[in-house]
């Protein structure tokens, strides 16, 4: 298994899908910007409420949840790596698997651990769903909407790949 994971070399047949640049500039600002910003508005809420003595000590209930809730959300995205279930690109190695990237980081899924690819319907429009046999993290399905990420080939791909091993044979 370590022999696996370290022999990770990417092969010449891999086919690269990439989503819209607007939902992909998007993905990666908005996890960038957005946890620097939340920690810089709290350290400047409890400074100003540090400034203010009489208004800090009705305020530490506050301010310990606005922390908390920060330390909470680093947590999941970054160690439990939820943005990886909306990835932005998808690199598809055929008879390995595939690699996923989302912010903060790229995650390897093996071809054994998806299950299958399914069609949804949500509320930003439909799409398709992979599901996986273990999580990674917080993954344990990745969406690939339609409106973002418009690439049936990958769909199309995945699907040979998962009826190929599953040991499908299609008769005409």
């Amino acid at each position: 298994m370590l022999g696996r994971r370290l022999n990770r070399e990417i092969s010449k047949d891999a086919q690269v899908f990439k989503s819209r640049l607007l939902y992909a500039a998007n993905m990666i600002g908005a996890f960038w910007l957005a946890i620097p910003s939340y920690f810089a508005f709290v350290i400047f809420f409890m400074w100003h409420g540090f400034k203010d003595n009489e208004r800090f000590h009705n305020d530490a209930t506050l301010y310990a949840i606005l922390l908390a809730t920060g330390i909470l959300a680093v947590l999941v995205l970054v160690v439990g790596r939820l943005l990886a279930m909306w990835p932005y690109a998808v690199l598809l190695e055929p008879r390995k698997g595939i690699w996923v990237y989302a912010p903060p980081a790229k995650l390897w899924i093996p071809l054994d651990e998806i299950v299958d690819i399914d069609v949804y319907s949500g509320i930003y429009g439909g799409g398709h769903v992979l599901e996986l046999s273990r999580s990674h993290g917080l993954v344990k399905q990745l969406y690939f909407n339609s409106l973002f990420f418009p690439h049936e080939q990958l769909v199309r791909e995945l699907r040979v790949l998962i009826d190929r091993r599953d040991g499908v044979v299609y008769s005409s």
